[in-house]
């Protein structure tokens, strides 16, 4: 599955606004790292693995704040480093 930077950002601000769990934004995000082409684009896996990670811990985990201004920057086609 081939996956772009603004249909991720897209993705993520629904869950956001269907007002998701972390633990269910993370699996969400694993779903999509057994998925996606890894390698095309180092940004968006880092994205997406890190998304993933927030259920190792709350030391993972980003806030709501943070998530929705992830989601924005993908949509705008901004570099997201996490």
């Amino acid at each position: 599955m081939h996956i772009t930077r603004q249909q991720l950002g897209e993705y993520l601000k629904k869950l956001i606004i269907e007002k998701a769990t972390i633990d269910n934004i993370a699996f969400w995000a694993h779903s999509l790292y057994l998925d996606v082409e890894y390698g095309q684009d180092d940004i968006l896996d880092n994205i997406i693995y890190s998304l993933m990670m927030m259920d190792a811990g709350p030391e993972f985990e980003y806030t709501y704040e943070e998530l929705n201004d992830i989601a924005d920057r993908l949509i705008a086609g901004e570099d997201v480093k996490l």
